[in-house]
């Protein structure tokens, strides 16, 4: 059996987990759609999904179109939970993505589009909501192609627009009414068309254009749209079409090696850790041996044998056991207790599939805190199973306090875990304020040795580091200058405690962008006592961070760039609130009705202008923000509370680790 194993992306409130009822609807799955509203949606099944009427966790469902095998997975729209939508595009053949016909491309609809194309995966588009009032059709087609930059082929037609009753055209593939515009679009990027057409006197005909639509959905030169209501459930018929046509089919390598790449993880009432994989090669079943496998921050591959107990395959809209899973289907594994979202399951080293980055890692960090003190073990211990559900909420122990500081996406992400903990693990906590997350780069160069037995320096180990800037973008390099006779555990301990002690730097933020050299490094070896790992894993950060002080840091701050549409009589009031914003205007120019503005804006100051442009813009602006780069704070950078003990207070230091 055939497989097809696609995502529905939206911009929240556009539609999506609507279109997943319809279609399960249309499929046989589900007897009567459900209700974002009411909380009666087949995918959303967190009760705090249903309370609030939007996906926080991404969701597998199966069904079937003839002989073909669908897998959906269907994403969360809100910005804050951008993390899941990234860990789904790794395991999938297609995309649908969802457009307002009355709102039309959004902030996160152009975010997602971008990740869609960085992903390299084959796209179709279903404009939904065309029984809405303000609903639009060839305005809507054309924002797709300009702010998207995609190549539309429409499909079919609206009638109606606006009105309960608004339905859908059927466009027959042997008529002009789709041919010609078919032609000029698939001509865009295919010689093969032209020649055809000339050839054919501009009749190229239906099989050859949908043989040619087929292969540049695949290879993302076009993108069939189709105009509907996931609401009344017009339009539907025409879209589960157009996936089984258009879209093309998972790999089925049934005879290669057992390969699977882990994209989510839950944790069953019980406790038992649920691993969601897509399999990419060969078959896993019951009591199967294999191997997780991950990268660490060394580039080196990590292996943990173990056994699959159980396989839950997905079949119908139902979870079912099954004995084993094959190449191309999606499955959730029961028994690997050691497996991470991210890490690749098989029977030999392999790869997994690498992605750059669609989406950037959360811009905040907010201390939280339990509201009984007695609960503070409770919290790290749920913290850090939603941390293995979300790696981007990483954790930070604050003090003895309890206070953990948490990378956040935004607000909303906040009150969820606040609800999380409440419901599911019985904790009251409090968060304090969000503080945007800043890194260090050094300024200079330093130096710094500690010799064992001088100074006061009671740790057996003498090691010298010279710290240099890199860069901007470069990360952290390590060198040893000259290896000596010391063990190699050693030199692996004050490599690995390099990296750990700068994600403390001087005034606390993590630090990038420099060279670390090992300059001199001695132990002792022949006589009691002798040196330890241990005692070189203690004495670096000490060193570590006494060269960074002497080299000197900058703080920086993480700026974007920032576009926006807006109608010409408000841009003088926009261009106000981003410079009081700190906001630095590139470019200003007119773009159709609207006018168009570029500026580079702190991250720190972006959730309180984005509140405030749909009041200056009339509701009738758009606008989207990426990552551009970090910028140094020149006047009273802020600091970040360090964690552990200080290696920049040397006596104290060695009172508490010597």
């Amino acid at each position: 059996m055939s497989i097809l194993n696609i995502g529905i992306l939206a911009h929240v409130d556009a539609g999506k987990t609507s279109l997943t009822e319809r279609i399960l609807n249309a499929t046989g799955v589900i007897e009567s759609v459900g209700s974002v509203d009411k909380g009666t949606t087949q995918t959303d099944t967190m009760e705090l999904e249903r309370a609030r009427g939007i996906t926080i966790k991404s969701a597998v469902v199966s069904f079937q179109l003839g002989e073909l095998k669908v897998n959906l997975i269907d994403t969360p729209g809100h910005g804050d939970f951008v993390a899941e939508v990234e860990r789904s595009l790794r395991v999938l053949d297609a995309v649908v993505l969802v457009v307002s016909a009355v709102e039309g491309v959004q902030s996160q609809t152009r975010r997602l589009a971008r990740a869609i194309r960085a992903a390299g995966l084959p796209l179709l588009i279903f404009v939904n909501k065309i029984d809405r009032v303000g609903a639009r059709s060839d305005a809507i087609l054309a924002d797709i192609r300009e702010k998207l930059g995609l190549n539309v082929v429409q499909m079919n037609a609206a009638a109606g627009l606006g009105d309960r009753s608004a339905s859908v055209v059927r466009w027959s593939r042997d008529k002009p009414i789709w041919q010609e515009p078919a032609v000029e679009a698939l001509a865009e990027s295919s010689e093969r068309v032209i020649a055809e057409f000339d050839r054919t006197d501009g009749q190229p005909g239906r099989a050859f254009l949908e043989q040619e639509l087929r292969r540049q959905v695949a290879t993302g030169d076009a993108v069939p749209a189709y105009f509907g209501s996931a609401m009344t459930g017009v339009g539907i018929d025409e879209v589960l079409a157009g996936i089984e046509a258009w879209l093309p089919l998972a790999d089925d390598p049934r005879d290669a090696p057992a390969a699977a790449s882990v994209f989510k993880i839950e944790r069953q009432p019980g406790g038992e850790k649920l691993v969601y994989v897509r399999v990419f090669g060969g078959r896993f079943e019951v009591r199967q041996q294999v191997q997780v496998q991950r990268r660490n921050r060394y580039d080196e591959i990590e292996m943990v044998e173990e056994r699959i107990t159980a396989v839950d395959a997905f079949e119908s809209g139902s979870v079912a056991q099954a004995d084993a899973v094959h190449a191309g289907d999606i499955a959730a594994l029961h028994g690997l207790r050691s497996a991470r979202i991210g890490d690749v399951i098989g029977e030999e080293e392999l790869e997994p599939r690498r992605f750059e980055a669609a989406f950037p890692a959360p811009a905040l960090e907010s201390v939280i805190q339990a509201v009984d003190a007695g609960q503070v073990m409770q919290l790290r211990n749920a913290l850090e199973e939603l941390s293995e559900q979300d790696p981007l909420i990483s954790l930070r122990q604050r003090n003895e306090a309890g206070e953990i500081s948490v990378r956040l996406f935004g607000e909303v992400q906040k009150e969820v875990i606040e609800e999380t903990l409440r419901a599911d693990y019985g904790v009251a906590v409090t968060f304090g304020p969000s503080q945007t997350i800043c890194i260090e780069r050094p300024t200079g160069s330093g130096e710094h040795l500690e010799l064992m037995g001088e100074n006061d320096n009671p740790i057996m180990a003498t090691i010298g580091v010279r710290l240099e800037p890199g860069p901007a973008g470069s990360g952290i390099g390590y060198s040893v200058r000259e290896m000596g006779s010391m063990p190699p555990a050693h030199y692996r301990a004050v490599e690995e405690t390099v990296y750990e002690a700068l994600t403390q730097g001087v005034r606390g933020w993590e630090v990038t962008d420099c060279f670390v050299t090992l300059t001199e490094a001695r132990t002792v070896q022949y006589s009691s006592p002798t040196s330890t790992a241990g005692d070189f894993r203690k004495l670096t950060p000490l060193v570590v961070l006494q060269a960074l002080a002497a080299a000197g840091t900058e703080v920086c701050e993480p700026v974007e760039r920032l576009e926006l549409d807006v109608p010409e009589d408000t841009v003088g009031a926009v261009c106000g609130a981003l410079i009081k914003s700190r906001g630095v205007i590139q470019d200003t120019f007119a773009d159709g009705p609207f006018h168009r503005i570029i500026c580079e804006i702190p991250t720190a100051e972006l959730p309180a202008i984005e509140q405030q442009l749909p009041r200056l813009s009339r509701g009738e602006g758009s606008w989207e923000s990426s990552f551009l780069r970090y910028t140094p704070i020149h006047d009273d950078p802020p600091e970040r509370p360090r964690t552990g003990p200080n290696p920049l207070n040397r006596t104290q230091y060695f009172l508490e680790v010597g």
